[in-house]
């Protein structure tokens, strides 16, 4: 079992920052509930998750989604740990702060921190973003909501990006977070575990893993076209893992293996607190992956 690490009280009733303070490897996947019509199919979606999870990132990106605030209370009142994922894009703080207490009234206590795709890149371009806030100010705003015995009590976590260069930039922006309060880090999807690596090296060297636990994140490939196009926004993904995607009959069957493989991978990296399993809250994907990259406790 690695070290604990030693995050602030406020977040007691936070199950996830309990399995993370004991010192244990965390398992989490993305629970992204579109198209669904009553509150009994969020519940169906959560349900159709492995049970060994310790908790679902619910966020409300992608076409006919709903409310990510309206799913993690209603996860929480089922007695599943929910991370309610808050995009900046989208509302103003005074929203934000709105959505954050209310859910945390409902039983939510875990809160991710993140600025959201541009809204060119999502089914609705011509929506107008807010960006009132970056995701560094919005952690402050939270973290600062926990002072005093009336605080809501929430664990507060970023996101961050290992493929980002000059590293110095990627340090910075850790920096930054964890200064505004954040008390976990989850990644964006690792396609190059040598890149990750270094950039983990780089976060080692500065001491950070000792304050703030880093969760890394999969996702699945389910067709080469997708796997350009995220080459296209910076991502590394090699060339040996596009001739596997276009040579193989099943290419989201292939995705999968090598998602696992990289899960495998990740687990087994000093530093790394939790896999976090990312393809729009698919739990048939989630089981496999997990399956076959052996994360389930022992």
């Amino acid at each position: 079992m690695k070290e604990p690490i030693e995050m602030g009280q406020a977040d007691a009733g936070s199950s996830l920052a309990q399995a993370l303070r004991s010192g244990r490897r965390v398992i989490t996947a993305e629970c992204v509930p579109a198209g669904a019509r009553d509150a009994d199919a969020v519940r169906r979606l959560a349900a159709a998750f492995p049970p060994s999870l310790d908790a679902l990132v619910v966020s409300s990106t992608g076409q006919q989604s709903i409310s990510a605030v309206v799913c993690s209370t209603l996860l929480a009142a089922q007695g599943v740990e929910p991370v309610l994922t808050v995009l900046t894009r989208d509302r103003n703080r005074i929203a934000l702060l709105a959505d954050i207490r209310g859910a945390a009234m409902l039983g939510v206590r875990n809160v991710l921190c993140a600025p959201g795709d541009h809204q060119s890149l999502g089914p609705y371009p011509e929506a107008a973003a807010a960006f009132d806030v970056d995701s560094v100010q919005l952690i402050q705003l939270v973290a600062q909501m926990q002072d005093g015995a009336a605080g809501p009590g929430l664990f507060v976590g970023g996101e961050v990006y290992p493929h980002l260069r000059p590293l110095e930039l990627a340090l910075i922006d850790i920096r930054k977070k964890l200064a505004a309060g954040a008390q976990f880090l989850m990644t964006q999807p690792v396609f190059d575990v040598a890149e990750f690596q270094e950039w983990l090296i780089a976060v080692r060297q500065e001491g950070l893993p000792e304050r703030v636990a880093i969760i890394a994140s999969v996702q699945p490939l389910e067709t080469p076209e997708q796997a350009e196009a995220l080459r296209g926004h910076r991502r590394r993904i090699s060339d040996r893992v596009m001739a596997r995607l276009r040579e193989s009959r099943e290419p989201a069957r292939e995705g999968i293996a090598i998602c696992a493989e990289i899960a495998a991978q990740l687990k087994e990296i000093e530093g790394v607190r939790g896999i976090n399993l990312l393809w729009g809250g698919t739990p048939d994907a989630a089981v496999e992956v997990i399956a076959r990259a052996s994360l389930a406790p022992a």
